[in-house]
């Protein structure tokens, strides 16, 4: 029986270069191996051009940038910068000229002054009477600002409305001409959305970057204190200079406005953040009003909620946000909210964490009343309360009472050294005569508490359920061979939270 061999296009060019490499020598077989690859790419090229016919991706990408750029701006701004050279600089400067003269001195009480130029982008919301959304930090404190449109055209203002809680800015230019965007519901995205960030990177305008959305609800993304945080995590490129520009979906529609990075090296790193587009709305109808942002205001501390801290309240799951703290008079305290609270839901919509607890009672309107879910003492319950307007100071908050000197290390066994509140201690950390409980003098860096944030200068004001005055009391309070203790604890701002931390003794067995 005869046996058949097929032999392949591959295996017959291998043949032939083989015998032409011992044949006809390196040359005629190098020769050879250029044409077949030279063959391959010309193939490859007439497959790319019949699979390019069924290129939907970049056309779409096309249509998204030619709908949104119109209305994408440059924004500039000057701001006057005051210095004065420090004595010890300008001696050092002065070693280094041949007359020894260094910089001409400032006469005292006088600064130098000199101008430092800015640059950011936006985009105009309303044609018709010129308004542009961009970031608080582009134009904060800016003397002078220029608006630069796609089209080249400039337009100087001094029409400037600002939400630093958002960081998010209203500027209104005097322009005929003008193209709007329209906004997506920014509740809607999802991760893995299609994504494209227009912008001004580096002062290069109208430049084009794309991506997906990476993840939603992001906070706790630096800025000041006390700013309201909702982010959409993206990996489309932004840049210095693409603050303020929009973040568009594939309809081209706005669902967010670039706002920041994060990033070790200074430049893009993949991670990106967008304010959505649901919270530019809000707050835009309101600076365009009546020129600043009011919000709801409950008058709780709140904090978020890990495992020991959720078992020692016997809480259903740590989704949720924790009252520490319940403002004398707010709406909570007539609504019967209490220190130790569970909140978990607003009107219904779950509450996740401290984070969507602020954002969604700050984005109803006071005077409002809201229906709260809680719980307490392991028991649900709702209660309801009639918002008022956030106060401008909202650390107001009133902190507990006082004793007197004497430090002695009573808590060892949780890696905590506290002392009596002296009216030295007092003063070195700077509490007021009213304030009640035990300072804390020292924490191991080994312990849980250490880990939990507890630092010296703080004062525990309750120990699981009970108040505490003193050392004595502390003593007396700390449960006896427990897994853990539930402590309330004070900074120096005023502010309160839970803290739950396990003995040294049991941490060492892990």
């Amino acid at each position: 029986m005869k046996k058949t061999f097929a032999i392949g296009l591959p295996g017959i060019l291998a043949a032939l270069l083989l015998i032409g490499g011992i044949v006809y020598g390196p040359e005629i077989a190098g020769r050879f191996a250029y044409a077949v690859e030279a063959g391959k790419v010309e193939a490859l090229r007439s497959e790319l051009a019949e699979m390019s016919k069924k290129d939907h991706l970049s056309p779409l990408f096309r249509m998204m940038a030619s709908v949104v750029s119109p209305a994408v701006v440059e924004v500039r701004v000057t701001k006057k910068v005051e210095h004065q050279m420090p004595p010890d600089l300008e001696d050092f400067f002065r070693r280094f000229r041949e007359d020894g003269e260094g910089f001409p001195r400032v006469p005292e009480g006088r600064r130098r002054e000199f101008y430092a130029r800015g640059l950011g982008s936006g985009f105009v919301v309303d044609a018709k009477n010129g308004y542009i959304i961009t970031n608080y930090h582009v134009v904060a404190e800016a003397d002078e600002v220029e608006v630069v449109l796609g089209d080249g055209r400039k337009f100087s203002t001094e029409w400037v409305r600002s939400d630093p809680q958002t960081d998010l800015a209203v500027i209104k230019i005097d322009a005929q001409r003008l193209h709007a965007v329209d906004f997506g519901d920014s509740d809607e995205v999802q991760p893995g959305d299609i994504v494209m960030a227009i912008g001004a990177p580096r002062g290069l305008a109208q430049t084009v970057t794309t991506g997906i959305i990476s993840a939603k609800g992001r906070s706790n993304q630096g800025g000041q204190p006390g700013m309201y945080q909702d982010y959409i995590q993206t990996d489309a490129a932004i840049n210095r200079g693409n603050s303020g520009g929009p973040l568009i979906n594939t309809r081209g529609q706005v669902i967010g406005v670039n706002n920041s990075i994060m990033s070790y090296s200074g430049g893009f790193e993949g991670i990106g953040f967008a304010i959505p587009s649901n919270m530019i709305k809000r707050i835009m109808g309101q600076l365009v009003d009546k020129g600043k942002v009011t919000r709801g205001f409950l008058g709780v501390a709140i904090q978020d909620v890990n495992d020991g801290l959720a078992k020692s309240f016997k809480l259903p799951s740590t989704r949720g946000a924790l009252v520490s703290q319940v403002t004398e008079d707010s709406p909570a305290a007539k609504a019967g909210i209490k220190v130790g609270d569970f909140l978990t839901a607003v009107n219904g919509d779950r509450v996740e964490d401290v984070n969507s607890l602020r954002n969604r009672v700050a984005a109803i309107d006071p005077g409002r009343t809201v229906e709260i879910e809680l719980y307490r003492d392991g028991k649900k319950m709702t209660v309801k309360a009639k918002l008022v307007v956030q106060p401008a100071d909202m650390n107001k908050i009133l902190v507990p009472g006082e004793e007197g000197p004497r430090e002695v290390e009573v808590a060892k066994k949780y890696g905590l050294m506290v002392s009596n509140v002296s009216q030295e201690l007092r003063e070195k950390y700077g509490y007021k005569d009213d304030v009640k409980g035990v300072i804390v003098t020292g924490v191991d860096p080994g312990s849980n508490a250490a880990e939990e944030g507890l630092a010296p200068g703080m004062v525990v004001t309750n120990v699981q359920d009970k108040e505490i005055k003193s050392v004595q009391d502390f003593e007396a309070a700390l449960p006896k061979d427990a897994a853990g203790v539930r402590l309330r604890v004070m900074d120096r701002t005023g502010g309160q939270r839970f803290v739950f931390i396990t003995p040294m003794k049991d941490r060492r067995k892990k």
